[in-house]
């Protein structure tokens, strides 16, 4: 059933529940940002309490990381209490060698988990990696101010060369393929050693099917980084085959797994 404007009274009542739950947790200014699609603009500014400002493009990719990050906290392992410790006490070993944790933001979109990782590990370096250019200026925008957090306009691979950026749906998925030019590749390698001094602490990957180039070439700094946050793409590319190179190197190397709405958290044992 319909009512006069075409929106289904399911949807419409999903809509009012969504924004209930958005005030509820962020604050009813969060809401200001439909004023946005009233006057036109192109980007609206939210506020998350405890991080501030944060700047998002109209309509829902953006606003769903927002959502996933802050709302429902799917990277926070406080929920699990003695994995929350160990991961704590990795964090300060590191700090007490006078060494910087760093952390590898693969896939960083609009930089919401680097705003988060910034937060909760305040004293750590943050690599945030994007290569689609649409999303990189948000990313830009919103850590600006943010010294702990390094912005790169690079995709994550297995072995450096380049890549071309196809975005399939306005911010939801940008999607790379290897080409002759284009966006240059990082490897992890070579990201998490961005900060002088620094120790591979969390790679945090969302790289939209391309985890089978990243985790087809060296995986060795598999071994030295504590925790692994990555979000398998199998579901939306099935018989490509996306996550068996991740798959078959992370079984060989003694991990936990935990399971995070989309993410899956891999915890060194």
């Amino acid at each position: 059933m319909k009512h006069r404007f075409g929106v289904s009274h399911m949807g419409l009542w999903r809509h009012i529940r969504t924004n209930a739950e958005d005030a509820a947790a962020f604050g009813p200014q969060f809401l200001f940002r439909h004023l946005s699609r009233i006057s036109g603009a192109s980007l609206a500014k939210v506020r998350v309490p405890g991080i501030g400002e944060v700047h998002i493009r109209t309509g829902e990719s953006d606003v769903w990381s927002i959502r996933q990050i802050f709302g429902t906290h799917v990277f926070d392992l406080g929920r699990i209490p003695a994995a929350n410790a160990r991961l704590s006490a990795r964090y300060r070993t590191i700090l007490e060698k006078s060494r910087t944790p760093v952390i590898v933001d693969a896939g960083a979109n609009i930089g919401a988990a680097s705003l988060w990782f910034d937060k909760v590990f305040p004293e750590a370096g943050i690599v945030a990696l994007e290569p689609e250019p649409g999303n990189f200026r948000i990313l830009k925008r919103n850590v600006a101010g943010h010294s702990r957090i390094m912005p790169l306009a690079v995709a994550i691979g297995g072995a450096p060369g380049f890549v071309k950026v196809k975005n399939e749906a306005k911010g939801w998925s940008a999607r790379t393929s290897r080409a002759d030019s284009g966006v240059p590749i990082l490897t992890m390698v070579d990201a998490f050693a961005k900060f002088e001094g620094g120790e591979p602490f969390i790679a945090k990957i969302d790289i939209e099917g391309f985890e089978s180039d990243l985790f087809g070439g060296n995986v060795d700094w598999l071994d030295d980084v504590y925790m692994v946050i990555i979000e398998p793409h199998d579901y939306e590319q099935p018989g490509k085959r996306t996550s068996r190179s991740f798959q078959a190197a992370i079984a060989a190397r003694d991990f936990e797994i935990f399971i995070s709405g989309d993410s899956l958290i891999y915890l060194h044992v």
